[in-house]
Protein backbone atom coordinates (compact mmCIF):
# COMPACT_ATOMS: atom_id res chain seq x y z
CA UNK A 1 0.00 0.00 0.00
CA UNK A 2 2.48 2.40 0.78
CA UNK A 3 3.80 1.95 -2.70
CA UNK A 4 0.58 3.09 -4.00
CA UNK A 5 -0.27 6.28 -2.25
CA UNK A 6 3.74 7.12 -2.95
CA UNK A 7 3.23 6.70 -6.30
CA UNK A 8 -0.21 8.71 -6.01
CA UNK A 9 1.07 11.66 -4.12
CA UNK A 10 4.00 12.00 -6.78
CA UNK A 11 2.69 13.57 -9.44
CA UNK A 12 0.62 16.28 -8.14
CA UNK A 13 3.28 17.52 -5.31
CA UNK A 14 5.97 17.17 -7.77
CA UNK A 15 4.73 19.28 -10.60
CA UNK A 16 3.39 21.62 -7.89
CA UNK A 17 6.72 22.27 -6.20
CA UNK A 18 8.58 22.74 -9.29
CA UNK A 19 5.63 25.43 -10.59
CA UNK A 20 4.80 27.58 -7.44
CA UNK A 21 8.28 27.00 -5.35
CA UNK A 22 11.11 26.63 -8.13
CA UNK A 23 11.79 22.94 -6.79
CA UNK A 24 15.61 22.20 -7.24
CA UNK A 25 17.37 18.94 -6.57
CA UNK A 26 20.94 17.99 -5.86
CA UNK A 27 22.42 15.40 -5.57
CA UNK A 28 20.31 12.65 -6.61
CA UNK A 29 22.79 10.62 -7.56
CA UNK A 30 23.84 9.71 -3.99
CA UNK A 31 21.10 7.95 -4.00
CA UNK A 32 20.55 6.05 -7.02
CA UNK A 33 23.76 4.58 -6.98
CA UNK A 34 23.30 2.47 -4.26
CA UNK A 35 21.95 -0.78 -4.92
CA UNK A 36 20.66 -1.56 -1.26
CA UNK A 37 18.55 -0.50 0.91
CA UNK A 38 19.40 2.76 3.27
CA UNK A 39 18.72 4.66 5.55
CA UNK A 40 17.75 8.50 4.81
CA UNK A 41 18.49 11.36 7.66
CA UNK A 42 16.96 14.60 7.36
CA UNK A 43 16.24 17.77 8.82
CA UNK A 44 12.36 18.73 9.39
CA UNK A 45 11.00 22.30 8.79
CA UNK A 46 7.72 21.59 7.36
CA UNK A 47 4.93 18.61 7.41
CA UNK A 48 5.69 18.17 3.79
CA UNK A 49 8.90 16.82 4.26
CA UNK A 50 8.47 13.41 4.31
CA UNK A 51 6.64 13.38 0.62
CA UNK A 52 9.06 15.80 -0.58
CA UNK A 53 12.01 12.94 0.01
CA UNK A 54 9.94 10.62 -2.10
CA UNK A 55 8.86 13.14 -4.70
CA UNK A 56 12.38 13.66 -5.21
CA UNK A 57 13.39 10.25 -6.52
CA UNK A 58 12.19 9.40 -10.19
CA UNK A 59 8.93 8.10 -10.21
CA UNK A 60 10.16 4.70 -10.92
CA UNK A 61 12.98 4.87 -8.68
CA UNK A 62 14.37 1.55 -7.54
CA UNK A 63 14.26 2.24 -4.08
CA UNK A 64 10.83 3.56 -3.62
CA UNK A 65 9.04 3.31 -1.66
CA UNK A 66 9.87 4.34 1.62
CA UNK A 67 9.59 4.01 5.19
CA UNK A 68 9.50 6.46 7.69
CA UNK A 69 9.51 6.78 11.52
CA UNK A 70 6.88 8.24 13.18
CA UNK A 71 5.97 9.09 16.66
CA UNK A 72 3.08 7.40 18.10
CA UNK A 73 -0.60 8.48 17.36
CA UNK A 74 -1.04 9.92 21.33
CA UNK A 75 1.49 12.34 19.74
CA UNK A 76 -0.58 14.03 17.58
CA UNK A 77 -4.19 14.46 19.67
CA UNK A 78 -3.90 18.02 19.03
CA UNK A 79 -5.90 19.90 16.27
CA UNK A 80 -6.60 18.46 13.15
CA UNK A 81 -4.02 16.29 13.29
CA UNK A 82 -6.05 14.30 15.70
CA UNK A 83 -8.11 13.19 12.52
CA UNK A 84 -5.23 12.86 10.02
CA UNK A 85 -2.09 11.76 11.86
CA UNK A 86 -0.55 8.88 12.96
CA UNK A 87 -2.96 5.04 12.93
CA UNK A 88 -4.30 3.65 9.61
CA UNK A 89 -2.96 6.89 7.43
CA UNK A 90 0.48 6.80 9.00
CA UNK A 91 0.33 3.25 8.11
CA UNK A 92 -0.67 3.13 4.22
CA UNK A 93 2.09 5.95 3.74
CA UNK A 94 4.55 3.69 4.97
CA UNK A 95 5.31 5.72 8.58
CA UNK A 96 5.34 3.20 11.38
CA UNK A 97 5.65 4.41 15.07
CA UNK A 98 8.66 3.74 17.08
CA UNK A 99 8.11 2.92 20.61
CA UNK A 100 9.36 6.06 22.88
CA UNK A 101 9.97 5.59 26.78
CA UNK A 102 11.41 2.45 26.54
CA UNK A 103 15.24 3.21 27.13
CA UNK A 104 16.09 0.83 24.40
CA UNK A 105 16.59 1.08 20.81
CA UNK A 106 16.32 -2.27 20.09
CA UNK A 107 12.36 -2.21 21.28
CA UNK A 108 11.72 1.00 20.30
CA UNK A 109 12.65 0.67 16.43
CA UNK A 110 11.18 -2.91 16.13
CA UNK A 111 8.95 -1.87 13.19
CA UNK A 112 11.77 -0.14 11.58
CA UNK A 113 14.68 -3.15 12.06
CA UNK A 114 12.05 -5.43 10.87
CA UNK A 115 11.61 -3.71 7.72
CA UNK A 116 15.19 -3.15 7.13
CA UNK A 117 15.33 -6.89 7.29
CA UNK A 118 12.85 -6.76 4.59
CA UNK A 119 14.81 -5.19 2.29
CA UNK A 120 13.06 -1.71 3.12
CA UNK A 121 14.50 1.93 3.41
CA UNK A 122 13.80 4.00 6.24
CA UNK A 123 13.35 7.95 5.95
CA UNK A 124 14.32 9.42 9.83
CA UNK A 125 13.82 13.01 10.64
CA UNK A 126 16.45 12.63 13.97
CA UNK A 127 14.92 16.26 15.71
CA UNK A 128 11.78 14.04 16.49
CA UNK A 129 9.83 16.95 15.43
CA UNK A 130 9.90 20.13 12.90
CA UNK A 131 12.97 22.54 13.58
CA UNK A 132 13.93 25.27 11.55
CA UNK A 133 17.90 24.81 10.58
CA UNK A 134 18.88 27.59 13.07
CA UNK A 135 17.66 25.93 16.15
CA UNK A 136 20.67 24.83 17.67
CA UNK A 137 19.57 24.06 21.39
CA UNK A 138 17.55 21.05 20.06
CA UNK A 139 18.98 17.91 20.73
CA UNK A 140 18.68 15.19 17.97
CA UNK A 141 17.88 11.33 18.96
CA UNK A 142 19.49 8.59 18.41
CA UNK A 143 17.44 6.36 16.64
CA UNK A 144 19.27 6.71 13.35
CA UNK A 145 23.15 6.09 14.61
CA UNK A 146 21.49 3.24 16.48
CA UNK A 147 20.00 1.74 13.14
CA UNK A 148 23.19 2.48 11.12
CA UNK A 149 25.23 0.94 13.64
CA UNK A 150 22.74 -2.43 13.67
CA UNK A 151 22.52 -2.72 10.32
CA UNK A 152 25.25 -1.45 8.67
CA UNK A 153 23.39 0.35 6.44
CA UNK A 154 24.15 3.69 4.52
CA UNK A 155 22.87 6.72 6.03
CA UNK A 156 21.90 9.44 2.96
CA UNK A 157 21.73 12.90 4.59
CA UNK A 158 19.49 15.60 3.66
CA UNK A 159 19.17 18.97 3.69
CA UNK A 160 15.57 20.16 2.70
CA UNK A 161 15.74 24.04 2.61
CA UNK A 162 12.88 27.13 1.63
CA UNK A 163 9.70 26.30 3.01
CA UNK A 164 9.71 27.18 6.42
CA UNK A 165 6.58 28.53 7.71
CA UNK A 166 5.00 27.99 4.27
CA UNK A 167 2.07 29.74 3.66
CA UNK A 168 -0.66 29.09 0.94
CA UNK A 169 -0.41 32.88 0.28
CA UNK A 170 3.33 32.48 -0.22
CA UNK A 171 2.52 28.99 -2.21
CA UNK A 172 0.97 30.49 -4.59
CA UNK A 173 2.86 33.90 -5.31
CA UNK A 174 5.59 31.91 -5.97
CA UNK A 175 7.88 33.76 -3.54
CA UNK A 176 9.54 30.14 -2.16
CA UNK A 177 12.82 28.11 -3.78
CA UNK A 178 12.44 24.99 -2.60
CA UNK A 179 16.03 22.76 -2.44
CA UNK A 180 16.25 19.03 -1.39
CA UNK A 181 20.07 18.36 -1.37
CA UNK A 182 21.38 14.48 -1.30
CA UNK A 183 24.92 14.28 0.38
CA UNK A 184 27.04 11.57 -0.16
CA UNK A 185 26.63 7.99 1.65
CA UNK A 186 28.08 7.96 5.47
CA UNK A 187 28.41 4.95 7.32
CA UNK A 188 28.32 4.67 11.08
CA UNK A 189 32.35 4.68 11.22
CA UNK A 190 32.13 8.11 9.95
CA UNK A 191 29.95 9.17 13.26
CA UNK A 192 31.30 7.43 16.12
CA UNK A 193 34.28 8.04 17.98
CA UNK A 194 34.44 4.43 19.25
CA UNK A 195 32.34 2.43 17.02
CA UNK A 196 33.35 -0.63 19.16
CA UNK A 197 32.54 0.71 22.30
CA UNK A 198 28.49 3.25 22.56
CA UNK A 199 27.72 3.99 25.85
CA UNK A 200 24.27 4.66 26.69
CA UNK A 201 23.25 5.69 29.96
CA UNK A 202 22.08 8.41 32.56
CA UNK A 203 25.15 10.72 31.52
CA UNK A 204 25.70 9.56 28.62
CA UNK A 205 24.14 8.78 24.97
CA UNK A 206 26.67 7.77 22.18
CA UNK A 207 23.99 7.49 19.43
CA UNK A 208 22.33 10.83 20.27
CA UNK A 209 26.26 12.19 20.11
CA UNK A 210 27.01 10.36 16.65
CA UNK A 211 23.29 11.65 15.52
CA UNK A 212 24.40 15.46 16.79
CA UNK A 213 27.20 15.33 14.53
CA UNK A 214 24.62 13.96 12.00
CA UNK A 215 22.76 16.77 11.81
CA UNK A 216 25.94 19.14 10.88
CA UNK A 217 26.58 17.26 8.16
CA UNK A 218 23.09 17.45 7.29
CA UNK A 219 23.17 21.41 7.93
CA UNK A 220 26.27 21.51 5.56
CA UNK A 221 24.73 20.67 2.81
CA UNK A 222 24.09 22.82 0.32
Amino acid sequence: MPSFFQHLAWAPLRISMKFFCSMKIKGIENIEKLNGNMLIASNHISELDPLLIVTSLPFFSKHLPFYFVSREKSFYQKGWRTFVYGGTFFRLMGAYPAFVGLYDYQQALTHHLRLIKEGKSIVIFPMGKIYLQNTSAAKPRGGVTFLARETLLPIIPVSIQGIEHLTLVDFLKMKRKLTITFGKPLYSKDLFRDIDKVVVDARRNDYEKASSLLMEKIHQLQ
